[in-house]
């Protein structure tokens, strides 16, 4: 292995990353912390993505400005329990203001913070909360603070979601480790998710933002739960270049960074769909043999997003027909004659109609937590994999009652 994973690894496993936490009181009837700074004292290379939903919150048309203006990103606000979308100017003042408090509080150029909000949707942030809590929260900060952030950032989460791994190289290492949040709203382009990864790596801004983006697409971008795509979602990495150690292309460490890179983004990932709104189990969709990706993908997050297919799951009934009829019913090109699908590692469709498959052992599969449907097209090259969770009676209950 090219990197090695950090035991109980955190954001702040990263060399020169702090983070501070308080409790502001936005999320109701809850008295843990609520509000969290990520902070790091050496100059960075900062890049993002971000929702392409087109009531996208405050907090992002905020942070894509800020990164338009500088990439040299210090600081990190996020707030939990009220999203700070559908606001309106005011929302979009609050932002800035919240960049203003952060900044006194910091020590640090406006220029180089972001603040970003997760939480219900058309509420306005109460300023004079956020500003005492990015006081408090700014006191705070300590290089073991990591999982407490973790925690900090969560809404409807029932875990914490973070992860690090160590690379070694010859003259020294490197390190990435990361945070998330997210439960339910899950489709990225992005979903309601907020993901933000150090690493102490040096990275000029515009290689990072390419492995960024490959990342993204691997990762929190072949998620779902519901297939709703949410108005807050990115995703931020900073590389502080406390290591000494260069990441560029074609170099001796740019092949074990991406990797690393991507395997802390899809570690984050895969957690958001186990800790998905109701979820009892993660379902790995992978496609094979499409045209080309992008079909693959279409095909994966069609099955993945079948409400039918997912309540199947649920109920630990392999129904491999409602597979099929999401994927004649998702506008690609394939043969539905040449089709084959197994469950983890047993096939059940060979040439589009049912297998001889072992009954007691496809109950025992689908009494797992994580399970695979294999679908293999037999037309191309084109592959795809998608993560997703069952339908339960919980993800009803929790979003009837959502905002209030």
């Amino acid at each position: 292995m090219e990197f090695e994973p950090i035991n109980k690894g955190t954001i702040t496993d990263v060399p020169q990353f702090l983070t501070g936490t308080s409790h502001c009181g936005l999320k109701k009837r809850s008295k843990r912390d609520d509000l969290c700074i990520i902070y790091t004292p050496a100059d960075t290379a900062t890049g993002a993505v971000f929702t392409t939903n087109r009531f996208a919150a405050a907090p992002v048309a905020v942070c894509r400005e800020q990164l338009a203006k500088s990439r040299n990103i210090k600081g990190v606000v996020i707030n939990a329990g009220i999203a700070n979308a559908c606001t309106g100017q005011q929302g979009y003042e609050n932002c800035l203001k919240t960049l203003e408090i952060a900044s006194k509080n910091l020590g640090i150029p406006v220029e180089s913070v972001l603040a970003t909000s997760t939480g219900k949707i058309g509420d306005q942030l109460p300023m004079d909360m956020i500003e005492k809590g990015i006081q408090v929260g700014s006191k705070r900060l300590s290089c073991h603070g990591g999982h407490k952030a973790a925690a900090a950032i969560l809404t409807t989460d029932k875990v914490k979601k973070e992860a690090a791994v160590a690379i070694p190289v010859h003259d020294g290492k490197i390190t990435i480790g990361g945070i998330a949040k997210g439960s339910g709203m899950i489709e990225p382009n992005m979903a309601t998710m907020l993901a933000f990864v150090a690493t102490d790596a040096a990275i000029a801004p515009n290689l990072l933002d390419k492995l960024l983006a490959e990342a993204t697409e691997d990762s929190f971008n072949a998620i779902t739960v519901d297939g709703c795509q949410s108005t807050n979602d990115m995703v931020v990495v900073q590389a502080n270049g406390q290591s000494g150690i260069q990441i560029e292309e074609g170099g001796p460490c740019y092949g074990p960074f991406k990797k690393a890179l991507l395997h802390i983004m899809e570690v984050l990932a895969k957690k958001i769909v186990l800790d998905g709104e109701g979820a009892t189990k993660m379902v790995e969709i992978a496609v094979q043999g499409a045209e080309n990706t992008h079909d693959a993908k279409v095909m994966a997050k069609k099955i993945a997003n079948s409400n039918l297919f997912k309540a199947a799951v649920y109920g630990q009934d392999l129904n491999w027909g409602r597979i099929s009829a999401a994927m004649g019913a998702c506008g690609i090109n394939f043969d539905p004659q040449a089709v084959d699908i197994s469950l983890n590692d047993m096939k059940i469709v060979a040439q589009g109609m049912a297998y001889g498959y072992d009954q007691n052992k496809a109950a025992a599969y689908m009494q797992n937590k994580q399970i695979c449907f294999d679908i293999n097209l037999h037309r191309g090259k084109g592959k795809a994999r998608v993560w997703t969770s069952d339908l339960s009676h919980d993800y009803v209950d929790i979003n009837s009652m959502y905002s209030t």
